[in-house]
C-alpha cells in the first residue's frame, strides 16, 4: 500500500468507475484497475461490488475511504509544511464569505499584495459557517469568517472590525422611514438572505423562530448585485452589514430594535500549523486600517 495507490482508490471511490478515475488521473485503465486487485490481494479482502455499471463500495471498502482520505489530507499538510520550512511555498488557501468578503477583503489583499507580491493566495468564496469545516477538514489554512460570538474552542481567532446587522430596503418600502424595526414588523414581508451557511442569514432565522414566525423568504443567494437588485426595484428587502448598506446611497438601511453586531474576524484551527505566509498576512491584517469602517474592537 503506498499514497500514490490510495490516490487512485480514493479517485474510484469519487467517480464509481476505473475509467473515469484513470481519465481524471491522466494514467491507463489497466494500472488503475491493478492497483484496486492490489489492494484487494494485499489485504484479502473485496474494496468494491458492481451495481450496474457502477463500483460501489462495500463495508471494508467504506473503512478505508475512511482512513485513506485522512492520511492524504496529512500527507498534504507535511507536503506543504516542508516546503513551507525551505521558504518555497509562498501560498495559503483563505476562505472569504460573500457579504463580509465584500466590505473587508478587497481591501485588504490588494494591500497585501502589494506590500508581499510573491505570494499567492488561494481563495475560496464560502459562508463563515460552511467555512469552519473546512478549516476542520484542512481545506483552508486560514478564513475570514462573520460571527456573532467568540468560536468555538477548537479555533483561534483575530478581529478586523465590528458590524451591524440592518435591514435594507428600497426608499418607498412602507418602513423605509421606520427608526427601527424588529421581526415581528416583517410577517410575511417577502425577503432575500445571504445562503444559509453565512452566520448573519442563521441569526435572521432564529430571530424569526424565537417569535415562532415563518419568514417569506423568496431566495437564498451569495450574488450581491442579484440582491441589490431585488432591493431597489421593491421586490424584497434584505439584510446586509451597515458597512455594506454605506456603500449603497440607493439603499435605505434600518437597524434593529436591539441592535445585531457581528465581528468579521480570521480564523484559523488552534492546533494548526501556520504558515510563514499566513502569519505575514495575520500580522500585515492586524495593523491594517479599513476604509469606511467605524471600529476594529
Amino acid at each position: 500500500m503506498t499514497i500514490a495507490k490510495l490516490q487512485q482508490f480514493l479517485a474510484v471511490c469519487q467517480f464509481q468507475s476505473v475509467s473515469r478515475a484513470a481519465e481524471f488521473l491522466h494514467i491507463s485503465q489497466p494500472s488503475v484497475s491493478g492497483t484496486i486487485r492490489d489492494l484487494e490481494s494485499e489485504f484479502q479482502i473485496n474494496l468494491f461490488r458492481h451495481e450496474g455499471r457502477r463500483l460501489v463500495l462495500t463495508a471494508e471498502g467504506s473503512f478505508l475511504r475512511e482512513r485513506a482520505q485522512k492520511l492524504i489530507r496529512q500527507f498534504d499538510e507535511l507536503s506543504w509544511q516542508m516546503e513551507d520550512l525551505g521558504n518555497q511555498k509562498n501560498r495559503f488557501r483563505i476562505g472569504i464569505p460573500p457579504m463580509a468578503g465584500t466590505v473587508f477583503f478587497p481591501q485588504l489583499y490588494k494591500a497585501f499584495q502589494a506590500a508581499y507580491p510573491e505570494i499567492t493566495l488561494s481563495i475560496t468564496e464560502c459562508g463563515s459557517l460552511h467555512a469552519e469545516k473546512l478549516l476542520e477538514q484542512g481545506e483552508l489554512d486560514l478564513a475570514m469568517a462573520t460571527l456573532p460570538a467568540a468560536p468555538s474552542p477548537e479555533f483561534s481567532c483575530q478581529k478586523l472590525a465590528r458590524t451591524q446587522l440592518v435591514l435594507c430596503v428600497s426608499p418607498s418600502h412602507r418602513l423605509a422611514r421606520a427608526k427601527a424595526i424588529d421581526v415581528t414588523m416583517l410577517e410575511g414581508e417577502p425577503l432575500v438572505l445571504f445562503g444559509m451557511d453565512t452566520a448573519p442569514s442563521n441569526a435572521v432565522l432564529s430571530l424569526f423562530a424565537e417569535q415562532q414566525l415563518r419568514p417569506n423568504v423568496l431566495l437564498y443567494s451569495s450574488q450581491l448585485s442579484m440582491i441589490k437588485q431585488f432591493i431597489s426595484d421593491g421586490t424584497a428587502a434584505a439584510f446586509l452589514m451597515d458597512a455594506l448598506a454605506r456603500q449603497e446611497p440607493d439603499l435605505v438601511a434600518v437597524p434593529f430594535s436591539e441592535p445585531i453586531y457581528f465581528d468579521t474576524v480570521l480564523l484559523w484551527k488552534r492546533d494548526q500549523y501556520l504558515y510563514n505566509d499566513v502569519e505575514h498576512f495575520l500580522r500585515f491584517a492586524k495593523k491594517f486600517k479599513f476604509q469606511g469602517i467605524i471600529e476594529k474592537t
